[in-house]
């Protein structure tokens, strides 16, 4: 079993996204934790953006104004 766990200082930087997409190609990690997201919402569509597989599950606790924001898948 492969786990990712990464303090990602916010997912709204499309540089950081498609470094995070290329570690999550690269690895495969059947599991993962991201810290500091500072997301107020994580849709379907901001996860698959750089998760690329159609079948997952998510939890997301969101961030409180820019501090914050967990997403396991």
């Amino acid at each position: 079993m492969k786990l990712i766990t990464w303090n990602v200082k916010g997912l709204g930087n499309s540089k950081r996204n498609l470094s995070i997409k290329d570690t999550f190609r690269e690895h495969s990690p059947e599991i993962v934790l991201l810290q500091e997201t500072k997301k107020a919402t994580i849709d379907r569509k901001c996860l698959l953006s750089f998760w690329g597989r159609h079948s997952c599950n998510w939890l997301d606790i969101p961030s409180s104004g820019t501090a914050g924001g967990i997403l396991e898948n």
